[in-house]
Parts: C-alpha cells; structure tokens; sequence
C-alpha cells in the first residue's frame, strides 16, 4: 500500500504485459533526450501510443501521447490518451504560450481533439520549482485546464508510484473545481446541451448577419457562453470584440462609439500575430478629437468601421455587448443613459451601420432582461433597437445535465455521488447550475477537512442530513442573484414574490402589468405553470422569499394579524434596546448605566424604574426601559444613531405609529389605510435594524 492508501499501480505482472511501442520499433521518440527520457518514465504505467515534436510561437515542443493503465484511468478520472508535453531543456521559465500550445494541441488541432483528454495533461519542464509556478498560475486562473508538472530533473531520478500519485493527488483532487466562480474561458468544465446549442445558434446568426439577444439570471452562465461564442468566432477566423457594459457607462454615447473603435483596432492590429485575419502593419486610427464630438461621432464611427471591415479582409464584425443594463434606458446607473437621450444616439449610431451596409457587423446583447428591445420609445423617439431580435433565455439544467456536470467534475477531484443526490440538488436549486456546484463545492471542503481517502463516495444520506445547513450557506448567493430583479425590474421581483409567499391565484389577480412580466418570469425559470396554476420553480429560492419577507405574507384573520404585529413589533424594540445599550457602554464604559439612569430622567411617570434599574446589570436593566423611552433615549442623543435611523422626522412618526397600533393594546381591528401605514413603519425599522 502506498501512503495514499492504494496499492501500486502496476503491478509486476502487468509491467510485463505492457507493450512500450517506441522500444518494440513501432514508434520514433520525438524531442530531446530529456524528452524521450520523460516518456520512457511514463511507458512504466500506461503506453506511448504518439511523439512529435513542433515549433509553436518561436518555442520547439515535444509531446507525447500516453494511455495509462486501468488502474490509473478510475482513481483519476483520465481519458484513454493523455498528454505529455514536453518543454525545451533551456532554462526558459513557463510562459502562456505554454498554455495556448496545449490549448491548440486539445481544442484545436483537429487531428488530436477527439482524441486526448481534454481537462487534464502532463508538464514537463526544465524549472525546478515548477509545481510552485503552476500552482500559482491556476490561482490566477482558476477554470484553466489541470496541469500536473514534472522537471526533468526528478524524473531523472526515477518515476515511481508514490510520486506519481502524490503529484495528481495535490493537482487533480486538492483543487476545487466544483468552488470555481468566475466565467469559462473555454470548454473545459462547459455543461448543459442547451447551451452548446445557443452558442451554435448564436454563431449562425453573426455569420448570416442577424444580432442576437442572450438573457437570464445574474449567475446562470451568460458570460461563459459568450467566452465560447467569442472563441468559436475566433477559430472561424472571425472578427469580435467583447464590451463589458460595467466598465463603459460612464462614457457619454460618443465616446463609447470611439471606445469600440478603438478596442477592434487594438485586438487585431498586426503586433498581435495571433488574430486572423489582422490589421496590416502601418495602418493608424485617426485620433483626431474632433472626429468624435456628438456632431460628429455617428459619421466618424461608420467611417472607421468601413476602414477597419475592409483592412480585416472583408469580415464581419461581431459586437457582443454584455451586462446592457448598465447602459439601458430607465436601468443605467448613469444618469445619461438613464434619463437622457444617450441609448438613443448610440443604438441610432450602430443601427445606421448595419442598413447601410448589413455585412459590415452583427451584435449580440446579453443581460437579465430583454427590456432594452421591448421599450417602443426612448424619451418618447421611437427606439432604434425595437424588436430588432428575438431574445433568447438560458434555461437551467434538468436532471440529465445536473448529473453529468455533477458526477463529471466529481471524478476530477475524487468524489462519487450516490444517484439520489442529483434529484435533491435538481428539486433544491432548480437545476440552477452555480448554486449547485457552490454546494458541491461545501461537500468537497467538508471531505477535504475529514482528510477522508479519495476516491469518496458522498452518500444520499449525508446530503439530506446537511441539506437544511447548505440552503442556509446559499442564501447569499440566492440574494446576489435575485438582486438584479430587485434593483432593475422591481415590478418582477414583486410578483415573485408575491407567487412564493401567497400563492398562484393571488399571482394571477396582479396580472394586470402586463404579459411581459410573466414571460420574462418564464424565461428565466423562476417559475412554471403546471395545470394553470404557477409555481416557483427552485425550492431554494421559494424559501429564501418566504423567510425574507414572511411580515407580507397576506393573512385572513384579524387574529393572525394581531399575532404579526405583534412579532414584528417586538423584534424591532429588542434591536433597540440592543443597540442602546451597545452605544451606553462604547460611549460611557462602566458609568454607562449610571448615563442611563440620568438620561431617563423625567421621561417616565413610574417612581420605582430607577431603583429596579440600579439594582440589576445593564443589560437586565434596559428590560426596564419603557418602550417609548427608546425614542426619547435615541432622540436625546441622535448624532450617535443617525448613520442608521438617517431622518429624525421619519424615525419619530414611525415610532409614534408602532407605539399608538401595539396589536396587545387595541382589541379593534386596523382599517385597510391603517395597516398600510404601520406596514411602511414596520419595514422603515426593519431595513435599518437588518444586519443586526
């Protein structure tokens, strides 16, 4: 047994029945001696089936094909051929170009694509410390592909079990792949058939010249299938710039018009030999400020994007404009964008392009909703960009998707899941492809921190025993993702809401706002309709409102009612009493209840409050305290609670308002406009008291 708790590889007996294809004459070892070294080590646990050596980007490689043992393939999860590649024996340290060779050698070349493994492969490398370089590097990138390194140094000395399991063991099953946040760069851990099918669609309409629209929920995946879009683009020798509209909206319409410019220019100039087709060498921007003044901006925009069409050979350009509700009209944070006429000129700009001359670009938008196409005005100007294209939404994965992303990335990192466990992270996320893998991502630290022996099979009943604490550990992320319908399409948010705490017929009763609400709802698979009812359609998501907002939830009964505001009221005057006594003892240390005592004076009818008050401990002593002393106590002393109360005037009207309707002192029922506004006060207190 090794110290991993696996016994070897290769046994004796199956070194022998090992057919090595470069010492039987077969095959011709390509590369230095260090290389052919290298594969020689590796023959010992599988074949060399391949060997070539190739010149990439002024670099001389040499690379191995290599079929492990069965043995090897199931404890780590490798294809049936893996690649060695080989870096030179300078002293030349690891470089990206590294990377984009292996990229090339798996994604690209079409004679190995189908052939290799496309996640994982192995470095060889002069560097000593290139465990250390390539840990560093899957640091700053975390989704890149899983690189297990050897120098040529050790290998030297031999290659024997332990080594070779040690080294996949820390780069294959001690990094999480499952905790990866940021988008995709390339198909590596790309999931859903879905998907692969929008980025096709979306292609083929760049190459008829159509524009294309990619909505969904902040989270679902957007960016990645832009990253694959823009990659399927590039290989196809097109020509496409990526905005992310985050970074422009505080641009006036102009110069984002000669910021697009100028980002063509500078991807595809000819000092970047890796763009086809490309800028030719001597040709310049006219960065003439004047070109691109308001008066002038749409006419120098068509101009340089003509110039530039025709220095590409003639190729389309494929604009994708990303998170466009940073620059919409009514959504932007700018408040050119937001209230004035900037979307306008600026779609106006782009749309006198393409009818001119519909080979000169295309453009996809993608973001949450599909507003930006479905407004008819634009301060009250027809919109340039009306249903110039059908929006398109990124749906969530069903069981079969969930499965294979699940169990696909599992046996990367050396974790097996019972098949119950994929219809409990389908019915609780909804098939919400982040929040599943965050979750996942809990179960592996948890495996990681028990120092349990990989490969781990993670039992049905461990989910269900953890499942109530992982939703808990989600919330955060459910509250991230919803935020962009609270911020931006509030009226959407609040039927959602309204369908998780009351139900589908009082959904069905606020219909009055239109379908497109309900479609958008749709579309991003929040909710279903199932035998004309609606339902929210993640589990996770339905609780997270029902806890959040379970004060507005409607009820029938005056005793109910009494029995909420009750609760409510009495959550708020804990809170301040909490941070009364806090700011008592930051402030006055231990005179703080000697402070309290005088500042109570004459507030209180009750000739026995102080001498209870001294006789307890300050915290037992704020008990004491009458609720409507808590607003002459914070009143008395505002400065110290104004970062959180913010209006004095609204703080004491809606005391008053809690104060004179305390549910336990009026047996009347509320009217409608009375419950109204003791609503507006709960939620007033509510929000400033939240993070407490």
């Amino acid at each position: 047994m090794s110290r991993y708790g696996y016994e070897g590889l290769v046994s004796p007996k199956d070194k022998t029945g090992i057919v090595d294809l470069a010492s039987s004459g077969e095959l011709q070892l390509c590369g230095t001696s260090g290389a052919q070294m290298a594969a020689r080590r590796f023959s010992e646990y599988g074949l060399i089936s391949f060997s070539r050596e190739q010149r990439f980007k002024s670099t001389n490689y040499a690379f191995h094909f290599f079929k492990p043992v069965e043995k090897l393939k199931q404890l780590y999860n490798l294809g049936d051929e893996v690649l060695i590649l080989c870096c030179s024996d300078s002293l030349e340290r690891f470089k990206s170009r590294t990377k984009d060779f292996i990229d090339y050698l798996l994604s690209t070349q079409q004679e190995f694509k189908n052939r290799l493994d496309k996640v994982t492969c192995f470095l060889i490398d002069s560097q000593d410390d290139i465990e250390e370089i390539i840990k560093e590097d899957r640091i700053k990138n975390p989704d890149s592909r899983l690189i297990v390194p050897f120098s040529y140094e050790e290998l030297q000395q031999g290659l024997d079990d332990e080594m070779l399991q040690g080294r996949l063991r820390t780069f294959l099953y001690e990094r999480d792949l499952f905790g990866i946040a940021s988008p995709l760069k390339d198909e590596n851990l790309f999931f859903g058939r879905d998907r692969a099918d929008l980025i096709a669609e979306l292609y083929g309409k760049y190459r008829q010249g159509e524009h294309g629209g990619l909505f969904g929920l902040r989270r679902i995946g957007k960016t990645s299938i832009l990253n694959l879009l823009r990659l399927r683009v590039e290989q196809s020798n097109g020509v496409v710039v990526y905005m992310d509209c985050t970074k422009y909206h505080h641009k006036r319409w102009n110069l984002f018009l000669q910021q697009i410019v100028r980002e063509i220019f500078k991807k595809y100039s000819s000092g970047d030999a890796d763009t086809v087709p490309s800028i030719p060498s001597g040709v310049l921007l006219d960065e003439d400020p004047a070109r691109y003044e308001e008066q002038n901006a749409s006419i120098s925009f068509e101009e340089d994007l003509t110039s530039l069409y025709h220095h590409l050979d003639d190729t389309r350009i494929l604009l994708i404009f990303d998170e466009i509700e940073q620059i919409g009209y009514t959504t932007s944070p700018s408040e050119y964008w937001r209230d004035g006429k900037d979307a306008l000129f600026f779609w106006q700009a782009i749309r006198s392009v393409f009818q001119t001359n519909s080979r000169l670009l295309s453009f996809v938008i993608t973001g949450v909703n599909p507003k930006c196409v479905e407004l008819a005005k634009i301060d009250e100007v027809d919109n340039p960009i009306f249903s110039s294209l059908t929006p398109q939404y990124i749906t969530l994965f069903d069981y079969k998707d969930v499965k294979r992303m699940v169990s696909d990335i599992g046996k990367y990192v050396g974790l097996r899941f019972e098949e119950e466990i994929f219809a409990g992270l389908t019915n609780d996320y909804g098939g919400h492809p982040f929040l599943i893998r965050q979750v996942c991502s809990r179960i592996n630290m948890e495996v990681l921190e028990r120092g349990e022996i990989r490969p781990y099979t993670v039992s049905k009943f461990s989910y269900e025993k953890h499942s109530e604490e992982y939703r808990a550990q989600m919330m955060s992320v459910i509250e991230q993702i919803l935020g962009v319908l609270q911020d931006f399409y509030p009226t959407e948010y609040e039927l959602l809401k309204i369908l998780a705490l009351d139900g589908s017929d009082a959904f069905v009763r606020r219909l009055t706002l239109g379908e497109s609400t309900v479609s958008h709802l749709l579309g991003y698979c929040l909710i279903q309709k199932a035998e004309g009812d609606y339902h929210v359609r993640i589990r996770s998501v339905s609780q997270y409102l029902k806890e959040k907002y379970h004060h507005e939830k409607i009820l029938d009964s005056w005793s109910e009612k009494r029995t909420r505001i009750s609760i409510r009221r009495n959550d708020i005057e804990i809170k301040l009493r909490e941070i009364i006594r806090t700011q008592y003892v930051c402030k006055f240390g231990g005179k703080a209840k000697e402070e309290l005592i005088a500042h109570l004076k004459g507030t209180c009818k009750d000739p026995t409050q102080e001498k209870k008050i001294r006789a307890l401990d300050l915290k037992s002593a704020m008990q004491e305290v009458y609720f409507n002393q808590l607003k002459a106590l914070i009143c008395k002393d505002w400065k110290d609670y104004a970062s959180l109360f913010v209006d004095k005037a609204k703080f004491q009207n809606f005391f008053d308002l809690i104060n004179q309707y305390r549910a336990d002192a009026h047996a009347k029922e509320l009217d409608e406009e009375e419950e109204a506004m003791l609503n507006i006060a709960f939620r007033y207190f509510e929000k400033a008291l939240r993070d407490l």
